[in-house]
């Protein structure tokens, strides 16, 4: 019968999610959420494709984050796959992408509606 109470203790060991740390070397958590919102934008806009006779490779729109935010390429990857690897902290950093996002979605739309009103 004392192998009973063991049980729930063990069960809520496994369950209890570990803290996780940021190593020095990755970008904080805070400051990835606006480099992100960069890289969605230009990944929407260009789809992979040319737009307007734009010439320029995605790496080079890339290159202008990177600059933007004063980090590395290297910086940039190494931060991503961490986080990445790392669902508790990836989730919280990509829901306020995603809330940015709509954000400026819905200014840029409501701009487009005052400009249009305004002619």
């Amino acid at each position: 019968m004392k192998y009973w109470i063991w049980i729930p203790i063990l069960v809520l060991t496994a369950c209890s999610s570990k803290e996780v740390s940021v190593p020095d070397n990755v970008i904080s958590a805070s400051e990835m959420v606006p480099i992100l919102v960069d890289v969605h934008i230009i990944e929407g806009a260009r789809n992979g494709s040319l737009i307007l006779g734009d010439t320029n490779d995605i790496e080079d729109y890339y290159a202008k984050v990177y600059q933007k935010h004063s980090i590395s390429e290297e910086e940039f990857k190494r931060s991503f796959r961490f986080y990445n690897s790392e669902p508790t902290l990836f989730i919280p950093i990509y829901e306020k992408v995603l809330d940015s996002l709509k954000i400026n979605g819905a200014e840029l739309a409501r701009k487009g509606v005052e400009s249009d009103y305004e002619k």
